[in-house]
């Protein structure tokens, strides 16, 4: 049996190259947030799937199979989803660009706007992201803001708890104007650029007409996008009858957390590129 020293070498050398990568990749996913952790994640299955290419070399180095096949194939792969990452990255900047040239008002912070529905409660790491990544965070929640603090870890920049109990930072599901006009101060306040979290609209079911609720809604949904800023519903399953989610999820739009913030995250990431690319057309026209 003949061995190909040159191979041979050659692919122990990439593997460590690879191996290398990937442990720092890794790190990076595993210590960074969004938006940054998607550059990791690209990186991390680009090294992975670098590594198993330079195995492919190592074995067909060393014996009468010939699998340079699995190299070509891996490192193609890797160079592949490297690549056609980085385009769909560009292809959203170019995106955000053209929407800059439409209109001529300063884009807040939050690179989105609409209405949501998330069938499961928000989670700690996703309050965190959408606090970092809003001008404001507020939360209208039945949970008491103590309780709700202690759950997540975080106070948000404004909290409205949903009681009959009448003082401050409180929300009397009875009077859904004075909810509204809370909301709407708080997005003026902030310039735009929010986001207005909600939990508990089975509470306001219990002291209103759906019609009510579902006009509540859509005029909440209305300020937030001509605020530049998001609305978040929670609404879990079988709280409204067939009709009434029906009525709702045409003006909403359903997703998970991950979902939502995943698209978030690749404008934020986007706008990130196009700021530095910016910036270094900013140097080199003073240089």
């Amino acid at each position: 049996m003949t061995i190909n020293l040159y191979g041979l070498i050659t692919g122990l050398v990439i593997m460590q190259i690879g191996i290398f990568g990937v442990f720092k990749a890794y790190k990076y996913y595993r210590s960074l947030k969004e938006p940054r952790k998607i550059l990791a994640k690209i990186l991390l299955i680009s090294f992975i799937l670098f590594t198993l290419g330079s195995i492919g070399v190592i074995i067909d180095s060393i014996s009468q199979k010939h699998l340079w096949e699995i190299g070509a194939i891996s490192f193609t792969a890797s160079y592949l989803y490297l690549a056609t990452s980085l385009l769909r990255y560009l292809y959203i900047t170019m995106e955000e660009r053209k929407e800059t040239k439409r209109t001529v008002e300063k884009r807040s912070k939050l690179p989105i706007s609409g209405a949501y529905i998330i069938r499961k409660p928000l989670s700690p790491e996703r309050i965190e992201f959408f606090f970092r990544y809003s001008s404001g965070l507020l939360v209208i929640s039945r949970t008491q803001k103590p309780l709700w603090v202690k759950k997540y870890g975080l106070e948000p920049d404004k909290f409205l708890w949903i009681s009959r109990m009448e003082g401050k930072d409180k929300a009397d599901p009875l009077k859904l104007h004075v909810i509204q006009d809370e909301i709407l101060k708080f997005i003026r306040r902030r310039k735009g650029g929010c986001v207005i979290y909600f939990e508990g609209i089975e509470y306001l079911m219990l002291y209103n007409e759906f019609t009510s609720v579902a006009k509540f809604f859509f005029s909440l949904k209305d300020y937030a996008i001509s605020g530049d800023s998001l609305l978040i519903l929670y609404l879990p399953p079988k709280i409204l009858e067939t009709s009434q989610e029906a009525t709702i999820l045409k003006e909403f739009k359903v997703r998970e957390e991950k979902e939502l913030v995943r698209e978030i995250s690749q404008k934020l990431l986007a706008n990130m590129l196009e700021g530095e690319d910016k910036n270094a057309s900013n140097k080199s026209k003073e240089k």
